[in-house]
């Protein structure tokens, strides 16, 4: 079958298929018509950031594309999808989102577990496979997931610092470039103020020192940007229970939106206690696979919110039930995200169809390390303004890659999908 046949036939169908937004209501009259062709993958890297790119073609000429989360060459991803995923998927119906991905983390779990870089190819697939439905129902995915949109844009946060937050100059300097930049953020996620010498930095306990410099430096921030502007406290697991308890308590002052993973995620009771005696609200969740890992900590409420991965954590589908989970215990949700416009798309996508949703990480796609990344794709709208991801109203995730700018940074031995 070939693109202009099954849309003539797509359009025939239209009255009984697009009426309701769930996927499995709106493809019951595709199914079957379509299936995958091809599976490829390709590298591409700006400033040092591996982006492993999929995409899944089918016999309708139709196809989707993803982006899985980075590791340090991404040839770890590229190898999973390619050598167990592709014989997975080829002539399959595309439409199987659910039972295919499934497949692909049975698969995975003969690869060293359902974690780590089995995981992020199974979401660089996942996030392909939803580009394509969307493209074959003409709709915008978040219409589709899980029975369709709260919103049409995502709050974003911005992962960024002063220069140096124990200075109240660099902190006005930073944020006067906040008010006046393109996006116009509205929260911010600097990372919190650390100097340890040498073998040091795997000392769990914060000293008095740091504390003391950590309150200083976001109180610095808080001055500078106001009241009406989100700070996040950004750790990286790093502190035992007592100074995780020292830290929460000393940032009561400057109201934190959250506080980010100040302790490992191993022992949850640790976490129970910390949020038991936290002033202001405490999260985790990006070192969490799947929902089976986030369920100890929604169930026992060892912390506040959780924090998703979506290109770490298994894909869409599995982010939206992991949030379902928390709306149980009316729970909010934010995102964790250090990834390229396509995964960042695809993650505000699913966003938007969580109730209870409060920010998405992003970076400045424009300027600084991440700069040019907004270049890879070509997209209607700015991906972020007014301090929101903008999501496009076409099909699918509603964009397309930029080959002329794309093929510059290309990998060495990497091609072109054609």
């Amino acid at each position: 079958m070939n693109r202009r046949t099954f849309l003539k036939m797509l359009g025939a169908a239209a009255p009984a298929s697009f009426s309701v937004p769930y996927l499995n209501v709106a493809s019951a009259q595709e199914r079957g018509r379509v299936k995958i062709t091809d599976v490829k993958v390709m590298r591409i890297r700006m400033k040092g950031h591996v982006m492993p790119l999929v995409k899944i073609e089918t016999d309708a000429g139709v196809y989707g594309i993803g982006e899985c989360h980075h590791d340090v060459t991404g040839l770890g991803a590229k190898d999973v999808v390619l050598n167990a995923f592709r014989q997975i998927l080829l002539g399959q119906d595309p439409f199987d989102i659910e039972r295919l991905t499934n497949q692909m983390m049975f698969r995975v779990s003969y690869l060293g577990g359902n974690g780590g870089i089995g995981l992020h190819a199974v979401t660089g697939v996942e996030t392909a496979l939803w580009d394509l439905a969307g493209k074959l129902l003409g709709m915008p995915v978040r219409k589709i997931l899980s029975g369709g949109a709260y919103t049409n844009r995502v709050r974003a946060y911005w992962t960024s610092q002063p220069r140096n937050m124990l200075d109240p100059a660099s902190c006005k300097e930073w944020a006067d470039y906040i008010k006046q930049s393109v996006q116009k953020w509205t929260a911010a996620k600097p990372f919190r103020w650390s100097r340890r010498p040498g073998g040091e930095a795997l000392n769990r306990q914060l000293s008095y020192a740091e504390l003391k410099n950590n309150v200083r430096g976001f109180s610095n921030i808080r001055e500078a940007v106001g009241d009406d502007f989100e700070i996040i406290v950004h750790c990286h697991w790093e502190f035992n229970l007592p100074s995780a308890l020292a830290l929460v308590r000393a940032m009561e002052p400057i109201r934190p939106w959250w506080i980010e993973d100040p302790m490992p995620i191993e022992f949850v009771d640790s976490w129970v206690t910390l949020r038991a005696a936290s002033p202001v609200p405490i999260l985790c969740g990006e070192n969490l696979y799947t929902r089976y890992d986030f369920l100890p900590f929604i169930t026992k409420q060892a912390v506040h919110m959780i924090e998703i991965d979506i290109s770490m954590a298994g894909g869409l589908l599995e982010a939206r039930k992991i949030a379902d989970l928390a709306n149980l215990y009316y729970m909010p949700v934010a995102t964790h995200n250090v990834m390229g416009p396509i995964a960042t798309i695809a993650s505000a996508n699913c966003a938007a169809t969580m109730q209870d949703f409060a920010g998405h990480e992003t970076f400045d796609f424009k300027n600084g390390n991440r700069a040019g990344e907004g270049d890879l794709i070509l997209y209607d709208r700015e991906i972020i303004q007014d301090g929101y991801i903008q999501l496009s109203d076409k099909p699918g995730l509603g964009l397309e890659l930029n080959k002329d700018f794309a093929m510059k940074y290309l990998l060495p031995g990497e091609t072109w999908w054609d």
